[in-house]
């Protein structure tokens, strides 16, 4: 017996800015530092939103600076 799973719905760099409420810069700079999960396809990143959700919740905040 298998187990089909199917696979995460990718959405574009502007939907997870939209749902995160988050720069675009911002999530280009997480993705060079390796700070968020992503998939590169040719020059194109998708993202698995709630990997990225789930990333970012065990990720401890950063402290403001003042």
């Amino acid at each position: 017996m298998q187990h089909h799973t199917t696979p995460p719905a990718l959405i574009n760099i502007t939907e997870l800015s939209k749902r995160l409420a988050v720069a675009k810069g911002t999530l280009y700079n997480w993705v060079y530092l390796r700070r968020i999960p992503f998939v590169k396809a040719g020059r194109c990143l998708r993202f698995d939103f709630e990997r990225v959700f789930k990333t970012l919740r065990q990720c401890p905040a950063e402290e403001e600076h003042k």
